[in-house]
């Protein structure tokens, strides 16, 4: 447990960002970027930086070498922004929690818990006074604090280096889910819980915006989102819909095309990336789970499973992810799967670049090797390269639909 524990407080050692396989990517803006950004932290190395598939950009930490003169004055951000520092972000105004006045150079720390325990998660340099932080009376917006340095040594990366919808910060589980899936021209997709769209554009860039999309939320402003990242993209192939999966199955409906519900077996692929604990997510400074909350997910991801069988065609293929650790929303939900709909076959999915599942949680020995968990495992477990160890806790399975 400890070991988990102590896994999910640190952030991973690389950043991760997956590249529009539609559009260009120029490695020398990246390459002028972060020298510029070298200067400023004076060394003259920079980060390595490479494409671990033409669709996966992963930037590795400063070197040990990079030194930067803290300031004696702290500004206190909360648990969600300090996270966001550590993963290499600027701090934006609504994360900011206290701060001396003057444009400053600056550490500034998180707290913890309302007993002042802090934690220094990177050193940067003030972009707003208090008094357009906290006394206009409305909610302050961009960025208060410019980070230099955070404390994990990753680099700031900002996105709109390059034309919007061109590389996307993405976790590499993620990233991962895309490629199990592994959309083709012409398939019907259905992806039951889209918002932001991140899983959702990287299906339709891999099919090279040929596939027959469906995405649903059934939260307004989420789909509404997911449209304009749609449109960034240069995607037109994405059919958004607000939209309860749960009741995405209907025998009562005419077809695909007519928006949902949808008639039973309509799907080719069905992608089930599940409301979960979110467990996995690193670091992970802050967590109010309760057990009652915890408790709650696997019985909404059985009523979605529900629907994602119905609507997958026979011989489709249904993949299953969560960004959460627990074996109750992993390993157990396959199992409960396999037991309940006498229709499904495990397969491996591929490609496994994930540990194995836990054993004695309901699954063989040789149904533990189909599925793939990233979290920390024995290094005698499967990984096929070390990056896929040090990412954030993830899982994924995929079944079959037999006759």
């Amino acid at each position: 447990m400890h070991k988990i524990q102590d896994w999910l407080a640190r952030p991973p050692k690389y950043t991760t960002f997956r590249i529009n396989s539609l559009r260009k990517f120029e490695y020398d803006k990246l390459t002028n970027y972060l020298i510029e950004q070298s200067k400023e932290l004076n060394t003259t190395s920079i980060p390595k930086f490479y494409l671990l598939r033409p669709d996966c950009l992963v930037v590795e930490q400063w070197t040990d070498d990079v030194k930067i003169e803290n300031g004696n004055k702290i500004v206190v951000v909360d648990a969600l922004c300090a996270a966001a520092v550590l993963r290499g972000a600027h701090v934006f105004a609504p994360g900011v929690m206290g701060l001396p006045s003057g444009k400053i150079i600056f550490k500034f720390l998180l707290k913890v818990n309302y007993d002042g325990k802090k934690k220094y998660v990177g050193t940067g340099y003030l972009k707003m006074t208090r008094n357009e932080l906290f006394d206009n009376g409305i909610q302050a917006s961009g960025i208060a604090v410019h980070t230099l340095l955070p404390a994990s040594r990753l680099p700031v990366i900002n996105e709109t280096l390059y034309p919007k919808g061109t590389i996307l910060l993405q976790n590499l589980p993620s990233i991962v889910c895309g490629w199990v899936v592994d959309a083709k021209p012409h398939e019907v997709i259905l992806d039951m819980c889209a918002a932001p769209g991140n899983k959702t554009t990287h299906l339709a860039e891999m099919s090279h915006d040929q596939a027959n999309i469906i995405a649903l939320d059934k939260t307004p402003q989420k789909i509404a989102s997911l449209q304009k990242n749609c449109y960034s993209h240069g995607l037109t192939c994405i059919k958004a819909f607000v939209f309860d999966s749960t009741k995405c199955c209907s025998y009562e409906s005419d077809g695909v095309h007519q928006g949902p519900p949808y008639p039973p077996n309509s799907f080719d692929k069905v992608l089930l990336d599940a409301p979960c604990s979110g467990l996995g997510q690193r670091p992970q400074l802050i967590n109010k789970m309760t057990p009652k909350m915890l408790q709650s997910y696997k019985f909404v991801q059985r009523k979605l499973f529900r629907s994602a069988v119905e609507v997958l065609k026979f011989g489709g293929r249904l993949t299953y992810s969560t960004c959460t650790v627990t074996e109750d929303e992993n390993e157990r939900i396959v199992s409960w799967a396999l037991e309940t709909f006498p229709c499904l076959s495990l397969v491996p999915a591929e490609p496994l670049l994930g540990g194995p599942g836990l054993p004695n949680c309901g699954l063989s020995d040789q149904q533990r090797e189909m599925v793939q968990r990233f979290s920390p495992t024995d290094d005698s477990l499967r990984f096929v390269d070390p990056i896929y160890k040090d990412t954030i806790g993830f899982f994924i399975a995929q079944f079959t639909k037999l006759k």
